[in-house]
Parts: C-alpha cells; structure tokens; sequence
C-alpha cells in the first residue's frame, strides 16, 4: 500500500522514518519545510496539497496540533474531502472530540471512503522507537487493513469500538496525565520544601503504591530544569478542555479533572504554555518558593 502522512511534527516526522525504514511508498505534506526536506532525504515524497496527496496513496494519516487546522486539512480548499476518497482509509492520529470523529466519518464514508480514529500515546520517543500505543475506533475490516501499517509505528494496537472510541480513551489518558502531572508537581515541592533530595524521593517512590509513568517521565526533567517543548502544556490543556467536554457530555462530574484543565489553564497564562509538560510543576515552586533541583551528589 502507498502511505500519504499530513503533519510533519514531534509524532509525525519520526513515524514517517520509521515507515519509509520498512520500505512502504510514503507521500508527505506539512507546513514547515525542514521536517519535509529531512524525509525527501530519506526517500519520502512530496505531495502539493492534503488533496493530492490523497489522490496518490491508498491510506492517509494526519497528525496535527489544532483543530483549526484539522478542519482546513479535511474540509478546506484542497482539502482530503475534496479529492475523492474511494476506497482510500484515512486514519485521524490526533487528540480531537468524538463529535469531530463524526463529522470526519461521516464526509469519508459518504464519497467511499473508510474512516478510522488512531489517536496516539507514547512522545516523541515513542513514534521514534516504533512503540507507540495505538487506539482505534472504527471499522473492523478497515483497522485489519491498515494493521500491518500500524505495525510499523506502534507496538500496543487495539480496535477499540466504533468510530469515536479510540478518541474516547486518549482524552481519559490524557485527562490522566494532567492529574497525574499536578499531583507528583505538589509531591515533589513538599519535598524539596522539607529538604530532601528528588532523587531520593523518586527512588523509594518507583518501587511504592504512588508510582506513575509521568513520573519517571518528567522528574528527569524537572531536576534538570529542562523544559523544553516535547508535549507541552497548552496542547494538553486543549487535550483536558476535550476530556472535560466529553465528561460532561456524558452526565460524569470529573471534579478533579476540572479543576487540573483550570490549572494548567493558569500555568500557561504565566507564561509556561510553550514549555513542556514537566513546566506544570513551576506554578507549584513558584506558590512554594523553593525549586525541584538535582543535587549535585545525586545520580
């Protein structure tokens, strides 16, 4: 099959190696020229438009950051829609509303198209490793189609419903990494406040009943005031806002998960929006007047 990938990011880019490494006919479009110039090097393709791209490749994967853009990409002047879709499956990769999903279902299937929602988890390390969690939602013979696809850039891939169901588990995993990123922020400060080392904590912490992979994922980071953008805090605080959305759609009162969206809704507003995930932690030194820092004699 030939792959066409629109959104060339942190995700995008290293999916695209990894599938022009396992010799699949890959076609691309994104805005920024760097990330196309890397995969033109490694044997990629370069489409005009999302809508040629579409008309030259049997499968189409987007990946991007806004819902501006996702709508201009689908639904705009030589936009997927616009091409002809017959026969094509398109696979939506990034965090969007169910309702979204919908739409994008139902303008596919109406000119012959397939439609699958394949958000991610996983980073950048993920989609350059090949380990990235996949969900999907969608049809069956479709999702069978584009597996061994999937294969190549994921390592865990289920089929979890219909159309909208894989949207519905990453905003619940993303909700979760708001929480979870809020909470080791508070623990954390408690301990640099009361005098003991990170390191320390974070090592008694991984083998005890309060462990969480954003912990080991961000503590790093944090002790070594590196916050460079990897997944950063106004993509998730869009990410939460969809969650919270979603949750109130469904008559569930995510009290908590409300009040992290409002909190990393203040983080940005303190300037830390562009900054990694692990900037959470910022508005809780700042509150505090102390700093998670590594200790020089700590490994």
């Amino acid at each position: 099959m030939k792959v066409g990938y629109i959104g060339l990011g942190t995700m995008g880019l290293p999916m695209v190696k990894n599938l022009l490494q396992a010799d699949i006919d890959t076609w691309v479009v994104s805005r920024s020229r760097p990330p196309i110039e890397e995969a033109l090097k490694l044997g990629a393709k370069e489409a005009k438009s999302p809508a040629d791209l579409t008309s030259q490749v049997d499968v189409v994967m987007t990946c991007l950051p806004t819902i501006e853009s996702i709508e201009e990409i689908y639904f705009g002047e030589n936009g997927i829609i616009q091409a002809g879709v017959q026969d094509t499956i398109v696979l939506e990769h990034s965090t969007v509303s169910p309702q979204l999903n919908e739409k994008q279902h139902h303008a596919i299937t109406q000119k012959g198209g397939l439609f699958l929602d394949a958000p991610l988890s996983g980073g950048p390390m993920g989609a350059e490793a090949g380990t990235l969690t996949i969900m999907c939602g969608g049809d069956e013979s479709a999702f069978e189609r584009v597996r061994p696809i999937l294969d190549v850039v994921g390592q865990t891939i289920a089929l979890v419903g219909p159309v909208g169901s894989g949207s519905v588990v990453k905003l619940i995993n993303n909700m979760l990494v708001g929480v979870h990123t809020q909470a080791l922020s508070e623990a954390f400060v408690m301990g640099a406040k009361a005098g003991i080392d990170p390191a320390m904590i974070h090592r008694l912490i991984k083998v005890s009943t309060g462990h969480s992979h954003m912990i080991d994922r961000t503590i790093d980071l944090i002790q070594d005031r590196d916050f460079e953008q990897r997944f950063m805090v106004d993509l998730l605080h869009k990410d939460m806002k969809l969650a919270i959305d979603l949750a109130n759609n469904l008559g569930v009162e995510a009290e908590l998960g409300g009040r992290t969206e409002q909190i990393i809704q203040d983080v940005s507003d303190k300037g830390y929006g562009k900054q990694d995930v692990a900037a959470i932690i910022r508005r809780v030194e700042e509150q505090a007047g102390v700093e998670v820092k590594r200790k020089s004699d700590s490994n």
